[in-house]
């Protein structure tokens, strides 16, 4: 694909978080509509965006891919896993803020930039591979390692039943509905797919408007002054992808096997990242500049990566 043509379908999403930054700062949306917005883009418009993505023909060629997919994405998290934790280790800070490090090297933004880059640049094909391969892992991390790993050192644990809290979490939800309608070859009637149709199409914008708003909350004179948050930024941005990206070449992998992985786990910090933190009192602000800092990079490494994989 044409690197100007990438990078400006990639700028146009970026262009959304600032929007997003500038309604935040400026106070046109507050802290209680962001969160409003934020349930309303994982509840409601990210669900449906799913689920339509999972309506595809069912073919067993289909369904062979995205299961190989899933079993790459799911060695790329337990190699991420180990990589983060030592190189979390190599910065001076307290222990809270090192697990903050660790997770937010790890987890990419699957969803809210994820999803929807894959969509604008790869089509509808390449998002039924990314919700189905590489969605459904990435939650599960994310609700369990991700969760766990920033409330072990922080003031307060998170209360809550993970188990259930990943099974109803609305991504596995979204999924699991949009999985057995693909296995079964059931094709959601009108007019309620036209309906889906409209919420999905909001969720681009929504998404990265949402993130925006987060990033609005962090002071951005010490983020780009930071050399740490850089260097977190490109682990997570180039060094992890790319790591990727050479073993499973070396491995004889090609097409979407190679592509979903890369580009999926190739995507800012979560914004998950910054949510957790702030359910457990444990550094939210550090989270939101790693999250701040790497979607500013992002545009230039996301379609790096695209050319790459191409």
């Amino acid at each position: 694909m044409d690197f100007l043509l990438t990078l400006q379908n990639v700028s146009v999403l970026f262009l959304l978080i600032v929007v997003g930054y500038i309604v935040g700062k400026v106070g046109i949306i507050t802290e209680k509509g962001q969160r409003e917005l934020s349930d309303l883009v994982l509840k409601v418009t990210m669900p449906a965006t799913i689920i339509l993505a999972l309506q595809l023909e069912y073919t067993q060629e289909r369904f062979n891919t995205a299961l190989r997919i899933m079993g790459i994405v799911a060695v790329s998290y337990i190699v991420m896993i180990i990589l983060s934790k030592l190189i979390a280790r190599i910065y001076n800070v307290n222990e809270g803020q090192r697990d903050i490090i660790e997770v937010g090297s790890l987890l990419p933004n699957t969803s809210f930039m994820g999803y929807p880059i894959v969509l604008s640049i790869l089509g509808g094909e390449a998002l039924f591979f990314a919700v189905l391969g590489s969605g459904l892992i990435f939650e599960v991390v994310a609700w369990t390692y991700g969760v766990f790993t920033i409330s072990k050192n922080a003031d307060q644990d998170i209360e809550t039943n993970l188990v259930k809290d990943i099974l109803l979490s609305p991504g596995i939800l979204a999924i699991i509905i949009g999985f057995i309608l693909f296995m079964f070859s059931i094709t959601i009637p009108e007019p309620l797919s036209s309906t889906m149709g409209l919420l999905s199409q909001a969720t681009s914008p929504l998404a990265m408007v949402v993130v925006g708003i987060l990033l609005s909350r962090s002071n951005i004179k010490e983020c780009v002054t930071s050399i740490r948050l850089y260097i977190i930024a490109l682990v997570r941005l180039l060094i992890f992808p790319l790591l990727i990206f050479f073993v499973l070449s070396l491995l004889g992998f090609s097409g979407m096997e190679i592509v979903i992985p890369v580009i999926m786990l190739g995507m800012p910090t979560a914004a998950y990242v910054a949510m957790f933190a702030a359910n457990v009192d444990n550094d939210a602000n550090l989270a939101s500049q790693i999250v701040f800092v790497s979607s500013l990079l992002s545009l230039i490494t996301i379609p790096i990566l695209v050319m790459l994989v191409s």
